[in-house]
């Protein structure tokens, strides 16, 4: 099968700025990439007419959290529609296929079987694996906030290496979450020594990204120099206003750092985060895995919950509850009650529900996603456009292209690219892609340079990006938006070595 992809401008995924070219792609590969008018002769089965479009390569979502999502929903709209092409799953620590799972009929003991899963379901868009010491943590101890110990670690090191040799492409932590949150230095260190003398990288959901950032940045980097010495930030941010001068000494202790380790970060386009509603309360409360079970049991444990929610860590006032699509104030003066009680009652009520928090600068979010290290993710699961009750943060459908239209009113068009493509493919080491490069895979995302963009929000309006024309992956059309109903799927799982 052969592939003609004519009067493109070439961007690369190397920082190069866009060439008019063209591409001749056959068996899923990118053969040749010559001058304009080179083809004229050429047999092909299939020319595309690029004209006036970039063309570059396929988008990498640096922070998915799709391990079991797309095993629900195998067609992956959410992310394909933006142009990405490769997901890394696994983040936050949370990372499904590296422990025996099932979802539907899908069952695995291992990552090669749940690989296998991914090769045989032919999705969208490719995937690639980090372990997740959340769900391996949970996997030995439960959701004990004991000290792990020697066997525990052991066996912790165990399912690394098992997912290591399964072609996971490193490994990662949350910090904040249930049961990372119990686990010291001195743990993560000891898992970090398995990828010692390798080129597994180390993510992490740092254990703060606000009041105390600059010690967890600290712990960060000496996880990663107990291993590859490599190490990824998860959604680099200063979270809440108080904390947002520290993003000077933040971004100084990180190239201190960078001239002795290989630090990268990623980040999605967005004020807002979005995570449990959980996250709202105050320390000790935060720490009991629990809570919802033990606010039904307890009126007085209610009122006590609701007195110490005055001091949330969290502006409740602003706090969205994305099923309602509405503040905890709104929410609230429609009940008629107290804002602490409001929030009490819908941590009563399931304490895992997602809720969105106004928590980041709009300065310092530009000063970090225009970093030459800092690529994008989504920091999302992949969803149906067409499904109203699939609720969530715009970031899942909106993070590529709003990455696209904020960055290259900052950076030239083929940087903006590279931090796109090239970057993460780099971070990642994932093999033949990220670059339009002779004898790569063919994946590749055919787009308007002035329209890219998002204008998707909570209410779940305007959810379709605009300027996407086409999608390549591994050499076939994926989505077109001349058709833009119909999805193919061309995608496997990919081993990192």
């Amino acid at each position: 099968m052969k592939t003609l992809i004519l009067n493109g401008w070439i961007c690369d995924g190397s920082g190069n700025e866009p060439e008019q070219k063209e591409l001749l792609l056959e068996n899923g590969k990118i053969k040749e990439i010559v001058a304009p008018g080179s083809f004229t002769n050429t047999d092909a089965d299939i020319k595309i007419n690029a004209a006036g479009k970039v063309v570059a390569p396929g988008f990498i979502d640096a922070h998915s959290h799709d391990d079991t999502r797309k095993l629900r929903y195998p067609q992956c709209k959410s992310k394909l529609l933006q142009g990405i092409t490769t997901v890394i799953d696994g983040n936050c620590g949370s990372a499904d296929s590296c422990i025996p799972g099932k979802v539907n009929e899908y069952q695995w003991q291992t990552p090669e079987e749940y690989a296998k899963i991914v090769n045989d379901l032919k999705l969208p868009v490719n995937t690639v694996i980090l372990a997740g010491h959340n769900s391996i943590r949970r996997q030995v101890m439960g959701n004990r906030p004991d000290k792990a110990s020697a066997e525990e670690i052991k066996s912790m090191q165990k399912y690394l290496e098992a997912a290591f040799a399964a072609g996971a492409a490193g490994w990662s932590s949350g910090l904040t979450y249930f049961p990372g949150k119990f686990a010291d230095e001195a743990e993560l260190k000891a898992l970090s020594q398995v990828t010692a003398g390798t080129k597994k990288i180390y993510t992490t959901h740092m254990r703060s990204e606000g009041d105390d950032l600059i010690n967890a940045v600290e712990e960060a980097v000496n996880v990663a120099k107990a291993g590859s010495n490599r190490l990824q930030i998860s959604h680099l941010k200063t979270i809440f206003p108080r904390n947002y001068h520290k993003i000077d000494e933040l971004l100084a202790r990180i190239a201190e750092h960078q001239k002795t380790t290989e630090i990268y970060a990623d980040r999605y386009p967005y004020v807002y985060s979005s995570t449990r509603i959980g996250q709202i309360l105050p320390d000790p409360y935060d720490k009991i895995p629990d809570i919802s079970r033990r606010l039904q049991d307890s009126v007085l444990y209610q009122e006590e919950v609701a007195a110490a929610l005055q001091n949330s860590p969290r502006d409740l006032a602003t706090t969205i509850l994305i099923a309602k699509n509405k503040t905890l104030a709104e929410i609230a003066a429609e009940n008629g009650k107290p804002i602490e009680q409001t929030a009490m009652e819908i941590l009563m009520e399931n304490a895992e529900q997602t809720a969105a928090y106004l928590c980041m600068s709009e300065e310092n979010l530009k000063r970090i996603l225009a970093l030459p290290y800092v690529c994008p993710g989504t920091d999302g699961i992949s969803s149906q456009l067409d499904d109203p009750s699939n609720e969530g943060h715009p970031r899942a459908i909106g993070s590529f292209p709003k990455f696209y239209h904020l960055v290259s009113q900052m950076c030239p068009i083929g940087e903006t690219v590279r931090k796109m493509t090239g970057l993460p493919a780099t971070i990642f080491r994932i093999p033949d892609r990220g670059f339009i490069r002779k004898g790569y895979i063919a994946d590749l995302v055919i787009f308007d340079k002035d329209t890219l963009d998002s204008h998707a929000g909570f209410s779940r309006e305007n959810m379709m990006p605009v300027g996407i024309d086409k999608v390549l992956v591994n050499g076939a059309v994926a989505w077109d938006a001349a058709e833009p109903e119909k999805v193919n799927g061309n995608g496997y799982f990919i081993r990192v070595n």
